[in-house]
């Protein structure tokens, strides 16, 4: 069953001669290490200027962006039966997360596994 052999494709000899050709030489390479470095550092540059334009501007959202993941986290744990007490307590899928979480699986597995597509 093994499909391998010794012998050369001609088509691929062709490809290969076709794509046969000369490297560049040392002038051309350093010529291209010189450009990258540039752009390196230029990008270095760039980058530390983005990053300190943007720490006070995180500085100031990272309050109210945490009041609202607090918020949201309450909601989604927030019991959809009953008060959160006894057994109902431990039931997954007595959140208000655990249900998103729930339709969220339905609707890909409705998707994955619908027939006609």
């Amino acid at each position: 069953m093994n499909d391998f052999n010794d012998q050369r494709s001609p088509a691929l000899e062709r490809l290969f001669a076709a794509a046969n050709r000369e490297l560049a030489d040392e002038a051309f390479v350093a010529d291209v290490m010189a450009r990258t470095a540039k752009l390196n550092a230029r990008n270095l540059v760039i980058a530390l200027a983005a990053c300190l334009a943007a720490a006070p501007i995180a500085w100031l959202l990272a309050e109210p962006l945490n009041e609202a993941l607090s918020w949201c986290m309450q909601l989604l744990s927030q019991p959809i039966a009953g008060t959160g007490d006894g057994i109902a307590s431990v039931l997954p899928m007595n959140t208000v997360g655990g249900a998103l979480a729930l339709l969220g699986v339905r609707a890909i597995a409705r998707r994955l596994f619908s027939e006609g597509t």
